[in-house]
């Protein structure tokens, strides 16, 4: 498996695409950058995407699935709460961060907390960390884990936007992350790399203590 990121100069969110090196299918996850870079990013890299995974529902990490999805045939993929949260604009909040409400995504496929998605090589294990919003989920594949605004490097993310919850972030982080082994590669949703052992350690809101 492969994975390459860009990001949006104006929202700071991070786009990632895990990918089979030899098939060359593959996955987004959080289309939250302009689609016409994200169409660059699968078209440098020669991808078939067949799924579209969404982290939660806020609009800048959602903001091109619905082109996305109709260029490529992809799967929204989403967890439980979040095939809900995405078509509702008082929580994907799209009509403030975009200035037009998104009220018609639908997911096509649901992952429960422990579902696994097999792509070819790939295989993606969906666990759920509500807190940021009551959708959130990440992804994890091969050591590495895609966060989405549940955990950045030093931080967290915020618990005051509709569905957030700060005492359910942080029991997400300690209970469902930082019981992954310590050199796990964590791919937030904004900022840089970083790993469940560093975060263990240094993270400014959530410690293993």
């Amino acid at each position: 498996m492969r994975y390459k990121s860009i990001f949006n100069n104006e929202t700071g969110e991070n786009t990632y695409l895990l990918f089979d090196e030899e098939t060359k299918n593959g996955v987004i996850i959080d289309p939250g950058c302009k689609i016409e870079d994200i169409n660059k990013l699968i078209s440098d890299n020669g991808v078939s995407v067949k799924y579209i995974l969404l982290t939660h529902c806020h609009y800048d990490h959602i903001m091109s699935v619905i082109p996305l999805a109709a260029k490529t045939g992809a799967k929204i993929v989403t967890g439980d709460v979040g095939s809900k949260n995405i078509s509702n604009p008082n929580i994907n909040l799209t009509k403030h961060g975009l200035g037009y409400a998104i009220d018609d995504i639908k997911t096509d496929k649901i992952l429960y907390d422990g579902d696994v998605l097999e792509l070819d090589s790939i295989k993606i294990k969906c666990i759920y960390t509500p807190g940021h919003t009551s959708c959130g989920v990440c992804y994890y594949t091969n050591g590495e884990l895609f966060c989405g605004d549940t955990l950045f490097l030093r931080s967290c993310g915020r618990w005051d936007l509709p569905t957030g919850n700060m005492d359910i972030l942080f029991r997400s982080i300690k209970e469902r992350l930082y019981t992954l082994p310590d050199d796990t590669i964590v791919h937030p949703g904004h900022g840089h790399d970083t790993s469940i052992g560093y975060e263990k350690k240094y993270n400014f809101c959530v410690r293993d203590d």
